[in-house]
């Protein structure tokens, strides 16, 4: 009995030469799954192609702007300006009609002409061409940094996601193990079973035996019953996880090496932390964002400068005759002396931003040194639990096997029997969660560098 539960147990705890340092092949599987179809990370690439196409129109910037325009205003009333051009010329004329006795020197009237035009159009074609304007090159490198915060903040959440789906599995594969424990006693309960009804049908003893041991066995089934809808749960919340239907087998990695090697230090474990986890990245990226909108502000304290051309028609009457053709290029300058203090308080701003974003460096250093060092010293603990628990089940083994032994002798109690298997089946599972646990906790320490 003892070689079949060693064997039996084997099966789950054997662990291929090949993975003492692999991660799962399935599990890497899996995690390129989930990584594919989340719909989160979907969505954040959406974001990152916003980004870039927000890239492409901060460089058009730097292009010329070509634009027609065309206005055509009819207006009556409003202000006019009279120009007394009879009042002015007609005596002239009227002393050389009288010198040349003739009337080749008409009279005319006074003249009084209206400021709006009326039956005016003005048909151009514009173009202006950026000549130096820090803005435009500041917007540009904003729109790159802000390409990288949205790569970085999808890599958070790709981070945090790897670590769920690595949990989820190894959690599924925990209550596989202990439903084949279950499985196990099941089996041994009804052997048990068989000897009572032999000791019973023997008249060795009485009946209250076989029911005890048919309670036990059903007592089991319950629990077997319970834990058959954990691990429907668990499979469900995992394939939520990867996104495809829940009900979706997941395949169980029987070669996942569940005591891997750990060779870091704890100083290295933090410091490689430090210099790698996305949340840095992302924050500083978000620095880079803040010092460009900086420079942007400070950059206002130059002048902008445009070249402008513009051809085209302009005149009465909407026609395009040859005397109202006209062409004309301009150079502009814009230079803001004086706005209200607006550009020292936006500096002010970005500035207590940036205090900020140092502040929020340190937070998050600070969390991340406590991560590190809490799944350090609580990998640390398991080898001592996995090695306790290992004696343990040799020892509940051994009980077992010697009471088993006794009550087919008729020397061991009915209950002394029941209490060895309830022990057998507790430092089995106990074991079982115990390294599971530890693969857990190594795979949270890694996963945090």
């Amino acid at each position: 009995m003892r070689v079949l539960l060693r064997l039996s147990f084997g099966l789950f705890l054997g662990l291929a030469s090949q993975c003492l340092r692999a991660q799962s092949t399935i599990l890497d599987n899996y995690i390129s799954v989930a990584l594919q179809n989340n719909l989160v990370l979907k969505q954040e690439d959406f974001s990152i192609q916003k980004a870039m196409l927000a890239l492409d129109e901060a460089k058009g910037l730097y292009l010329p702007q070509a634009s027609f325009q065309a206005t055509y205003t009819l207006a009556g009333g409003g202000r006019k300006i009279a120009f007394p051009i009879g009042d002015l010329l007609n005596p002239v004329y009227l002393t050389l009609n009288q010198l040349t006795a003739s009337n080749r020197f008409p009279q005319i009237e006074n003249v009084s002409e209206q400021f709006l035009p009326n039956n005016f159009h003005e048909t151009y074609l514009q173009v202006v061409q950026p000549i130096f304007n820090k803005d435009i090159y500041y917007n540009l490198q904003i729109k790159k940094s802000l390409i990288e915060v949205q790569k970085a903040q999808k890599d958070v959440y790709a981070f945090e996601l790897k670590r769920n789906v690595k949990q989820a599995y190894l959690q599924y594969l925990q209550l596989i193990q202990i439903r084949k424990i279950y499985a196990r006693t099941e089996t041994l309960l009804k052997e048990v079973l068989r000897t009572n009804q032999k000791l019973v049908a023997n008249d060795k003893a009485t009946s209250e035996i076989i029911f005890g041991t048919e309670y036990e066995i059903k007592k089991l089934e319950s629990e077997m019953a319970e834990l058959e809808k954990n691990r429907q749960v668990a499979q469900a919340y995992f394939n939520f996880l990867l996104n495809q239907p829940v009900e979706t087998a997941i395949v169980a990695d029987t070669l996942l090496n569940l005591q891997p090697a750990f060779e870091l230090s704890l100083p290295e474990a933090e410091n490689k932390a430090l210099a790698s986890r996305p949340e840095f990245q992302q924050l500083k990226q978000a620095q880079n964002t803040t010092s460009l909108s900086l420079n942007m502000q400070k950059g206002n304290q130059y002048p902008r400068i445009n070249l402008a051309g513009q051809a085209g028609f302009q005149g009465f009457r909407y026609t395009f005759d040859n005397n109202q053709d006209y062409w004309l290029v301009r150079v502009s300058l814009q230079w803001d002396i004086f706005k209200g203090f607006q550009n020292k308080r936006k500096i002010e701003q970005i500035k207590i931003e940036q205090d900020k974003l140092s502040l929020r460096q340190e937070e998050i250093a600070q969390q991340i040194r406590l991560q590190i060092q809490r799944a350090y010293y609580e990998w640390r603990a398991t080898e001592g639990i996995i090695n306790a628990n290992t004696s343990a089940l040799t020892f509940a083994e051994k009980n077992y096997n010697l009471i088993r032994k006794k009550y087919e002798q008729g020397t061991a109690r009915y209950i002394e029997l029941i209490d060895a298997q309830t022990k057998l089946t507790q430092a089995q599972i106990a074991l079982s969660v115990s390294r599971h646990s530890a693969f857990m906790k190594y795979t949270f320490l890694n996963d945090l560098l």
